[in-house]
């Protein structure tokens, strides 16, 4: 079991209202259900649209990537990058 530091970026840390917050994990869990847990408890389905990126420990991750309490710190959700 461990605190696990949540970080949203651009119009999602608009649409949640927060820079960051922490989640308590006590089990491995995908960031899928990781992001179902959150809309649910913070109200915001926002989270589970498609185009919402994550990252762990700052490298990017697909939405059936584990999330291990005891060896990640820190899951980033962001919208798409576009850049030209």
């Amino acid at each position: 079991m461990a605190n696990i530091k949540i970080v949203f970026f651009a119009s999602l840390r608009e649409a949640m209202k927060c820079d960051e917050l922490e989640l308590l994990l006590e089990t491995p869990l995908t960031i899928l259900q990781i992001k179902q847990r959150l809309a649910e408890e913070l109200g915001q389905s926002i989270l589970l649209e498609e185009k919402v990126k994550a990252a762990i420990d700052f490298d990017f991750a697909r939405d059936d990537d584990l999330v291990d309490p005891a060896k990640v710190r820190e899951l980033a959700f962001f919208p798409p990058v576009t850049g030209g």
